[in-house]
């Protein structure tokens, strides 16, 4: 997110930054969400820039219900300098919080990858006769091994998609979060029913694959 300084164009024309869009699908939906609070006119969300723009009738709106609408739709945005001054220059907790939001999602992928190397190693060693000869742990074990290595990078790094989906859910609509949360969930699900279950879609006779 640019760290330059909000201004209010003219009475009634706001320009405040938006936290987590991923793809078109999500402007349209903040477009959308903003656009449906009576009072408010000429939403336009740019999702390079991370801004939303709009005008808006304080008579009729406010600051607060549309920061509710765009929060309850699985997104945030920060109109706090709207409320402080007739400067309206981004405050020193708002930088912070810009910071903390960009240091979050480097500390998610920093998560993600570390679990994640291992998990592709064996994963992707398994399908080798060669690997079997040193790592000699049984298929099942295994299965419970990359079950505890997937957890971090699922309930840690992938949070955000889950919630965003969730979100999306109870407004019945869908993005670019919503086929992460699916694709990985289905995934993630599967093979840890089968993993602890195997019984449920095996009688024995076959190996089962897991996607962890």
């Amino acid at each position: 997110m640019d760290m330059v300084d909000l201004k209010k164009i003219s009475p009634d024309k706001i320009i405040a930054p938006i936290a987590g869009m991923t793809c078109a699908s999500c402007v349209s939906r903040v477009e959308k969400t903003i656009g449906s609070v009576e009072g408010v006119s000429n939403v336009s969300v740019n999702l390079a820039t991370e801004k939303a723009t709009f005008e808006i009738d304080e008579k009729i709106a406010s600051l607060d219900k549309i920061e509710k609408v765009v929060k309850d739709a699985g997104y945030s945005i920060d109109l706090s300098s709207f409320r402080k001054s007739e400067k309206y220059s981004i405050a020193e907790n708002e930088v912070a919080e810009i910071k903390e939001y960009d240091k979050k999602l480097i500390s998610d992928f920093k998560i993600a990858l570390i679990f994640t190397i291992p998990i592709f190693l064996i994963s992707m060693g398994m399908m080798w006769k060669e690997f079997h000869t040193y790592f000699v742990i049984s298929p099942e074990t295994t299965n419970k091994i990359l079950f505890i290595l997937t957890l971090p990078v699922v309930l840690i790094s992938g949070k955000r998609f889950f919630k965003i989906f969730l979100a999306n859910l109870k407004h019945l609509t869908a993005d670019m979060n919503s086929l992460v949360a699916i694709g990985t969930g289905s995934a993630f699900i599967y093979s840890t029913l089968v993993t602890f279950y195997p019984e449920i879609i095996s009688d024995g006779t076959h190996s089962i694959h897991t996607y962890f």
